[in-house]
């Protein structure tokens, strides 16, 4: 079926791309969107199959999800979007977050996480020493962590001085194995875990600039940027549902099952083509993910060349497992992470925060938790059964209580389509190699320091803020983050003008070659 000749397609139908789709649609411009799912929107972000859980001579249909997403404190142009579309997503602040921690064959300890530091009364960026006031954190650690703290407190200075969004490049090659040589291993247990549950890889994965990019966006320079809230609903019905609603109202397009396979230049733009389809625009936005993207522009005859000289992000798959019980655990934190030995990466009592599952809850006495597990490549290929017992037993060792009370289980395994950040210069950005093609993604180069779903929200601006301007079109403005605390700002200050001066004093004393 032809579409015809339209002013934009749009491939790709996650955050991103519709965030783009909207602000053109609310300019008139009539955007065509292409969703490769044949049944739903949202990417990374949308719904999955629904469980039903049968329980007290009642039943309860709970939709699926990638995993449990978070609005933090910094995520400013995701709630200005949804402001300006009079979109209420149904937020609940988070309040309590437990770091558990188990070494080999050892006992399990526990302490207060994140939540302590976004609550201390230490600036930043020293509000860590809040958790060095907690008895139940000091027990944790032994005199090997304490003699390396001054290893940690190097690497968080390094972290204060680096940004990667502008000076990636220097640490090309570089993983967090790197940044964490030398630490104590509780305390490397800690931040990797902290890494995992935001980056979704092992520690020799991870890009070091994108650790330093997590570290500064969330938790480093602003102690309120840690705070964040969940999605009182499922995050479809909450987010992406009411986008689409919104996108279709003001004159977009969209075509679900529409898997995109080439790209082709035209006289005016470019020809897009899909089994059963095809259209035309003069400007077309890619918004699809890393891998997607790349397997699109190097099938295409007109992109290929130029996609082989491009890096790649590395796309990782994970593990999503939700557990139903018929008795609740009492006084515990409403999510955390753990590290060690332990198969799964982090926890979320669903009852706590979603209200079907609070419903559930209230009518059963029961409980609800998601967990996630992310690794390594040899325990996501063990079969769903055994992943399933295995996570069961680490939430048994965590909460005895549960232990033989399990009423229903699921197991969602997510593709490698989650990218690590990297902030390397040869990487695709919005404004791609070829005219007429712009990218947005939460994987694309852009100058602002966000991730995840905030990243997903800057970049479909900044797409779509291109092709506005293109047409002398006002431009959406794109909110910077906040800036950082009196102290951390002076330090960053002085840490820079002692680099500079560095690199400055290195070029002087260059010896000239005759």
């Amino acid at each position: 079926m032809s579409h015809g000749s339209r002013p934009v397609i749009i491939i790709g139908g996650g955050l991103a791309g519709l965030t783009a789709a909207l602000i053109l649609a609310r300019q008139g411009l009539e955007p065509l969107l292409l969703e490769a799912d044949p049944e739903r929107m949202g990417g990374r972000v949308g719904g999955g199959a629904t469980v039903t859980v049968t329980e007290a001579g009642r039943t309860w249909d709970f939709p699926g999800e990638h995993g449990i997403h978070g609005v933090w404190g910094q995520y400013h142009n995701l709630r200005a979007l949804l402001a300006v579309e009079g979109i209420d997503p149904g937020l609940i602040a988070a309040r309590r977050e437990t770091w558990f921690h188990r070494a080999p064959g050892g006992r399990i300890q526990s302490a207060e996480g994140g939540s302590a530091l976004r609550r201390s009364w230490i600036p930043a960026p020293f509000h860590y020493l809040a958790l060095f006031v907690r008895p139940r954190f000091l027990q944790m650690l032994t005199l090997r962590d304490l003699a390396s703290m001054f290893r940690v407190l190097t690497g968080l200075i390094f972290a204060l001085a680096f940004d990667p969004a502008g000076a990636g490049d220097q640490l090309r090659g570089r993983t967090l194995a790197d940044f964490f040589k030398g630490w104590s291993p509780t305390l490397q247990a800690l931040f990797t875990g902290l890494a995992r549950n935001f980056t979704s890889a092992p520690p020799d994965a991870v890009p070091e600039a994108g650790f330093i990019a997590f570290l500064r966006f969330y938790t480093l320079l602003r102690r309120d940027a840690w705070a964040f809230s969940y999605f009182r609903r499922d995050s479809a019905s909450a987010l992406i549902d009411p986008l689409v609603s919104r996108l279709r109202t003001a004159g977009g397009t969209i075509v679900l099952g529409a898997h995109v396979s080439a790209l082709a230049r035209t006289e005016s733009g470019w020809r897009v083509s899909w089994e059963g389809g095809e259209a035309e625009a003069e400007q077309v936005i890619l918004a699809l993910d890393a891998p997607g993207c790349r397997a699109l522009i190097e099938a295409s005859r007109d992109t290929r060349a130029r996609a082989a000289k491009l890096t790649w992000p590395l796309a990782v798959p994970t593990v999503v497992m939700r557990f139903w019980f018929s008795r609740t655990p009492s006084s515990f934190a409403e999510a955390g992470i753990f590290t060690g030995d332990f198969v799964i990466d982090n926890f979320f009592w669903l009852h706590r925060f979603q209200d079907s599952f609070a419903e559930w809850h209230a009518a059963t006495g029961g409980s609800a938790v998601e967990v996630h597990i992310y690794g390594p490549p040899t325990i996501l290929a063990e079969p769903d059964a055994v992943l399933l017992a295995r996570a069961l037993g680490d939430l048994g060792r965590a909460w005895p209580s549960l232990r033989g009370t399990l009423v229903q289980q699921s197991i969602r395994r997510n593709p490698a389509t989650h990218t690590l950040f990297t902030s390397e210069g040869d990487g695709l950005a919005v404004e791609t190699p070829w005219p007429g093609l712009t990218a947005c993604g939460d994987w694309v180069r852009f100058s602002h320091p966000a991730l995840y779903l905030e990243r997903a929200t800057v970049t479909g601006i900044a797409a779509a803020n291109r092709l506005l301007i293109a047409a002398s079109i006002e431009p959406m403005p794109i909110l910077p983050i906040d800036r950082p605390e009196l102290l951390a700002r002076a330090i960053q200050g002085g840490l820079r003008w002692v680099r500079r001066r560095a690199q400055a004093q290195r070029q002087h004393s260059r010896p000239i070659v005759m």
